[in-house]
């Protein structure tokens, strides 16, 4: 394991404890505030139904009864998805829509390597010991905090990065999760005779009902599925997103970083595009290889990161600016405001200082700093045009 990975390691562990701690803050009283609106509305949805169409038969099954299911469908499952979907989105991005600062990591995989080994030491214990109520919960836990580090990661990789394909993933799981413990639970509002016969209509109730032995316990199935469908999911797509990620190294696609979001990876393998022309990565007299840059479990070749200091921030390998808001700014919008240099007349010029001859330029797309060539027309490092 080389340095930086260690670091990132160690970045990703603290995130937990630290700015991490809202959002799994919300996760728990997410979770605990669903127990709270299923109790309270389930005898307030069937009175509201009983004093404009009269009373509720669920045997024989009628449009009333249908009436309250549709009710519970869009209060108990729907609701409460978008509710998850959007408390999820809003704390991995920023208000631009691109992945916070906190989760740009050159070795973006390192933000999965916490919850899964927690995923598996649950489990582990479950196993071990036999899946209770109470593991079954904290599985239910470390299972939601993968998905949501796994949502982070999707952002932040460049092969198959679809925020919208995980937000539709994220949702789907949030419904099923949503589903599964409104049927469980509809018990504590009152409505469990109306579930369990819409449940048996469906010819669902070994399914919802039954239970299956894990290391010699007999487990609900529902809460077992709905412990573990958010971890299955987000292994599910991470591991589809190693494979196009495999697919990308081979193909060595050539692509603008114009067309990458804020905070979405630029690897080396990635060709940036220039009319046809091929960009190394490189600066002059380095060769291709990095010692620091090897191949990430996300299916791309990584760089070191190099940074230039700009006016908001650090400018990172990308050539653009960290703003405050974590947020990357073109570092072309920098040049705008700075000093007319003028040879022999600045007296910070390093001509003064140092007496020395040789004049600079920087390039506004990577940030490398080379030797000026009034016949030089593209960056020695990226090769983007120069004007």
């Amino acid at each position: 394991m080389d340095s930086v990975t260690r670091d990132e390691l160690a970045v990703s562990v603290r995130l937990l404890a630290g700015e991490e701690r809202r959002l799994l803050a919300g996760l728990l009283g997410g979770g605990a505030g669903y127990f709270v609106w299923l109790s309270g509305t389930g005898a307030t949805a069937e009175r509201l139904v009983e004093s404009v169409l009269g009373p509720v038969s669920v045997s024989p099954w009628s449009a009333e009864a249908t009436l309250l299911v549709v009710m519970f469908s869009v209060m108990w499952v729907l609701l409460p998805s978008v509710l998850a979907v959007r408390f999820v989105v809003d704390e991995v991005t920023n208000v631009r829509g691109n992945v916070e600062k906190r989760y740009r990591l050159e070795r973006p995989f390192v933000l999965l390597v916490p919850p899964f080994v927690g995923l598996f030491v649950v489990l582990g214990a479950g196993f071990v010991g036999g899946f209770g109520m109470g593991l079954l919960f904290v599985l239910g836990f470390v299972s939601a905090v993968s998905l949501v580090r796994t949502v982070a990661y999707g952002y932040r990789v460049y092969a198959l990065s679809a925020p919208r394909g995980l937000q539709a993933l994220l949702f789907a799981t949030a419904v099923f999760v949503s589903l599964a413990t409104a049927v469980t639970s509809a018990g504590l509002a009152g409505q469990g005779e109306l579930v369990v016969v819409a449940v048996s209509w469906a010819g669902l109730s070994g399914v919802a009902f039954g239970t299956v032995p894990v290391a010699g316990t007999a487990v609900p199935v529902l809460s077992l599925a709905s412990a573990t469908i958010p971890a299955i999911a987000a292994l599910t797509y991470v591991a589809v997103q190693l494979l196009a990620g495999t697919v990308v190294r081979a193909r060595q696609p050539e692509v603008p970083r114009s067309a990458l979001r804020a905070g979405q990876r630029h690897p080396r393998v990635v060709q940036p595009g220039n009319g046809g022309r091929l960009a190394t990565d490189t600066r002059p007299g380095e060769t291709a290889g990095d010692p620091t840059g090897g191949d990430d479990p996300d299916g791309t070749t990584s760089a070191a990161p190099t940074s230039v200091a700009g006016e908001n921030g650090p400018i990172d390998g990308d050539g653009t600016d960290q703003g405050d808001d974590g947020d990357e700014v073109d570092s072309s919008d920098r040049f705008g405001q700075t000093r007319v240099y003028t040879p022999g007349s600045d007296p910070e010029s390093p001509d003064q200082i140092t007496g020395a001859s040789v004049k600079n330029e920087l390039c506004p797309i990577c940030g490398t700093t080379y030797e000026a060539d009034p016949d030089r027309t593209h960056c020695p490092n990226c090769n983007a045009i120069l004007d």
